[in-house]
């Protein structure tokens, strides 16, 4: 994968798995957040990007695989 991609693949993992959070939280208080819906449709929207720009399609490993090197480049 290429840089920009394990970017945007870091970057929609967390605002994906945030919004889902936050989605879970106010579905606890029934109320609708907006702001949650609108984060999750922004960080689908990354993982399809991803997806569709990526060579060979993207696979469930890449995500794991996209933390480590992202991890890599920043500590080395």
């Amino acid at each position: 994968m290429t840089i920009l991609a394990d970017i945007l693949l870091v970057i929609a993992t967390l605002v994906t798995g945030l919004a889902l959070a936050s989605l879970v939280s106010s579905w606890a208080d029934r109320v609708l957040s907006v702001p949650a819906l609108i984060s999750l449709l922004i960080g689908l929207g990354l993982f399809a990007f991803v997806h569709v720009t990526h060579e060979t399609g993207l696979v469930w490993r890449n995500i794991p695989d996209a933390f480590i090197a992202l991890a890599a480049r920043i500590l080395n």
